[in-house]
């Protein structure tokens, strides 16, 4: 188990550093209009990394004060769980090419409420249908941030 956390904050270490070079590369500081490009990259990559270098920290010394032989990252009772909530968010990530972000989130919520969470089809039919509607609204319209919309962006009006 701790052999797992220790490759997983050894990792992110080094997506913290690559974007941190990456924002300095790119100007991190603050320019005449605001701050630059690789100012919040620089910022969240330097949080990422000492947060990563703490957990390393924390997964060595356990894993020096219990020794004896590793556990299994994942049990097999915990393994349905982790398949439940990993599987369908794979289908949505790769259905965001070939639908667009708006409906497969739709999609994703929609089925994921329905059948994990058992919800009322009026309450899933209200959260599949407002979430993508409000991401759209401030995404799109309020920060001018498209989205993929999939192979139908042609025959949309937006």
């Amino acid at each position: 188990m701790k052999r797992a956390e220790i490759i997983c904050a050894l990792a992110l270490v080094a997506v913290a550093g690559i974007g941190v070079a990456e924002a300095v590369r790119l100007g991190f500081g603050w320019g005449p209009s605001g701050p630059r490009a690789g100012f919040f990259p620089f910022w969240l990559s330097l949080i990422l990394g000492l947060c990563s270098l703490t957990n390393l920290g924390k997964a060595i010394r356990m894993s020096a004060a219990t020794g004896g032989p590793p556990k299994p990252f994942v049990s097999r009772k915990l393994l349905k769980p982790v398949l439940a909530v990993f599987l369908p968010m794979t289908a949505a990530v790769l259905l965001f090419e070939v639908v667009g972000f708006y409906l497969a989130a739709a999609l994703y919520l929609a089925f994921y409420m329905r059948w994990m969470g058992r919800h009322s089809w009026p309450a899933v039919l209200a959260v599949g249908i407002l979430f993508p509607v409000a991401t759209f609204l401030i995404l799109e319209r309020w920060f001018l941030i498209p989205l993929p919309k999939g192979l139908f962006e042609k025959y949309l009006p937006f």
